[in-house]
């Protein structure tokens, strides 16, 4: 069973992402990597204990290990799975068509595009499944609004008017933006002009970054190295750098831009150039580097040491 909604109508309806006591095939289909992230930030996961694998991983043996097979290895453990356009067809009917005792097991796929095997398998009774909508263009308002509660923050009228007149109305314009003010101003308390100033200062710091990552990637970490670890800004530059590959590496969005800026111009000169197996290597790393920021993972240094090497 597939439904449509939006991010905001979602999280007021489903404050966890999914309900812990509610067990079976649970699929969201989310083609944005920050909004991704926010629903999987909510899953109930100190009531349930997910295992991580990736759609690759989902094979007929698999499913029978983990959701047929009473084996010691498949005993009932929640299954979380990215990526999971990338299972066969065969597989997600496999996991369909199979008689499996739903009753204690739960899965929950993350698909980041609608292939030709989501719609049958989203359809299916079995399955409870959900499309998260993009926001409209003039509902940039509720965007920002709904940024803020996932980043569990209320900023006054001052801030909203900022960012609204200032910034692209996206996810993550605006998560960067609530990103910089929290790790700036702990206390809560915004000082604006500092603000104003730290947007224009970070946000060319964040592109000449970029603009090293391209030209020389082990320079771009042994720079990164140089600055003393501050676990929320390593945070919201490996966001920012997984949405701009991501850009890089799914350009149709931009292509269908009326007006393009001359990063835009950039991205689409680049997805035509970069390799794209090295381009999805990154955004496997930064994905990783994210991880390891929202954690205080001391492993993270070592992580970057070892990119230089390279």
């Amino acid at each position: 069973m597939l439904s449509k909604i939006l991010p905001w109508d979602f999280i007021q309806k489903y404050p966890k992402s999914i309900d812990p006591k509610q067990f079976g095939i649970n699929a969201f289909l989310i083609d944005e990597p920050y909004l991704e992230r926010v629903i999987l930030d909510r899953l109930p996961k100190k009531e349930l204990k997910f295992s991580l694998y990736s759609g690759s991983d989902v094979t007929r043996d698999f499913i029978e290990e983990h959701f047929v097979n009473l084996s010691f290895f498949g005993g009932g453990y929640p299954i979380l799975i990215m990526n999971a356009e990338t299972i066969p067809s065969s597989s997600l009917d496999f996991l369909c068509e199979t008689d499996i005792d739903w009753s204690e097991r739960v899965i929950v796929l993350f698909f980041t595009k609608s292939g030709k095997q989501f719609l049958p398998f989203a359809k299916n009774k079995k399955v409870q499944a959900i499309e998260l909508e993009l926001p409209r263009f003039w509902e940039g308002a509720k965007l920002w609004q709904f940024c803020q509660k996932a980043r569990d923050i209320n900023l006054d009228g001052t801030v909203t008017r900022f960012a609204l007149e200032n910034l692209e109305h996206n996810f993550e314009s605006f998560f960067w933006l609530i990103d910089t003010i929290k790790m700036n101003f702990p206390e809560g308390i915004v000082n604006f002009k500092v603000l104003q100033e730290l947007v224009t200062k970070e946000r060319w710091d964040f592109f000449e970054l970029i603009d090293l990552f391209h030209r020389a990637p082990k320079l771009f970490f042994v720079e990164i190295l140089k600055k003393e670890i501050d676990y929320e800004w390593m945070r919201t530059l490996s966001l920012f750098m997984q949405s701009h590959i991501t850009k890089i590496l799914f350009p149709e969005e931009l292509r269908s831009k009326g007006k393009l800026s001359k990063y835009d111009q950039t991205v689409l000169d680049m997805s035509e150039k970069l390799n794209r197996d090295i381009m999805k290597y990154y955004l496997g790393f930064f994905s990783e580097l994210e991880i390891l920021s929202k954690s205080s993972d001391l492993f993270l240094v070592n992580r970057l040491r070892l990119e230089t090497l390279k």
